[in-house]
């Protein structure tokens, strides 16, 4: 692996083809808006390019690919985007571990990718991928683009509201404006529009919500039990669970532990200033961010609840 700038980086597009783009499981705003922005692109100069999913795609995304178009080829180039760990890709990891280039801007990337271009101080991995097209003179960011990245910002700086929103990402955002980016319907759906079955979830999972540390450690769970027996909700709908026990006034750290499969649970963790959350997921698997992080655990979701909730009170303890 080699760390690579952003000239470099366009020089590599450049010079090759058969581009096959990978987004991490669980797919997110930021991800989504990446791959198929640079998807698009890659097309709009010529090249052949397809963007790829291990999961489903939430249909409040579908915008982000209206203008891609469906090319069927055999991948020579693997790319990356937002995928700090290639284990993130899930049933694709083998297709990751082969990347000839990862665009990323996650402080915990494993650096499994033949070239990294990195940019950890970033709220989004759009922010890095507006740059990198920027560079590209052939390259032009058409509103569809401007969508997808305006997208990954929006997402990944929760609206502009989390602490890694920088001058550059409110900078950022109003260049993609300017250039089409239809901000209205898009933070209507990602940040307002709520479905009645994510409702029904909400509530059903903040019936049960789990206090430690005196109040400063809160605790959700979403079993597949329960995902069943809701109609009308997706992926999207059971991730965005992730923030509402940070939001609850007193809580440092919020966790919410989502069943994959019988044995396998998957943590989401949202913290205050007062805890680096992207250190406590390292020590189970996983990483980020240091207000927003992940890991996953193969045992019962007690043991996952109990091993998480120790490790968090050390972290608090040590702040």
């Amino acid at each position: 692996m080699r760390r690579i700038d952003l000239n470099e980086a366009g020089r590599f597009l450049r010079e090759n083809d058969c581009f096959l783009i990978l987004m991490h499981g669980s797919p997110d705003g930021d991800t989504l808006g990446c791959g198929y922005a640079l998807c698009g692109a890659l097309q709009q100069i010529g090249k052949k390019a397809k963007a790829v999913c291990p999961d489903p795609i939430p249909k409040k995304f579908d915008y982000v690919y209206r203008e891609i178009e469906q090319q069927e080829f055999e991948p020579q180039t693997i790319v990356t985007v937002d995928v700090a760990d290639a284990k993130l890709l899930y049933g694709m990891r083998e297709l990751g571990e082969k990347a000839a280039l990862c665009i990323d801007h996650h402080v915990s990337n494993t650096e499994y990718a033949e070239r990294l271009l990195l940019a950890p101080e970033y709220a989004a991995a759009c922010e890095l991928m507006f740059e990198l097209l920027s560079s590209m003179p052939e390259v032009k960011i058409t509103s569809c683009i401007a969508d997808c990245l305006y997208t990954g910002i929006a997402t990944d700086s929760g609206c502009f509201k989390y602490s890694n929103t920088s001058p550059q990402t409110h900078v950022y955002a109003a260049e993609l404006m300017k250039l089409g980016a239809d901000i209205v319907p898009i933070n209507y759906a990602m940040f307002d529009m709520k479905s009645q079955g994510r409702l029904k979830l909400e509530q059903t999972v903040l019936s049960k919500i789990r206090y430690y540390d005196a109040g400063k450690i809160a605790v959700i769970d979403v079993t597949q039990e329960l995902i069943d027996s809701i109609e009308g909700i997706d992926s999207e709908d059971v991730g965005a669970l992730a923030a509402i026990p940070r939001q609850i006034e007193g809580v440092d750290i919020g966790i919410c532990i989502k069943e994959k499969k019988p044995g396998l649970f998957k943590a989401s963790l949202r913290s205050s200033e007062n805890a680096d959350v992207a250190a406590i997921a390292q020590q189970f698997g996983g990483g980020g961010h240091a207000r927003a992080a992940g890991c996953a655990f193969e045992c019962s979701l007690e043991e996952a609840e109990r091993q998480l909730v120790w490790a968090c009170a050390k972290a608090l303890e040590r702040s």
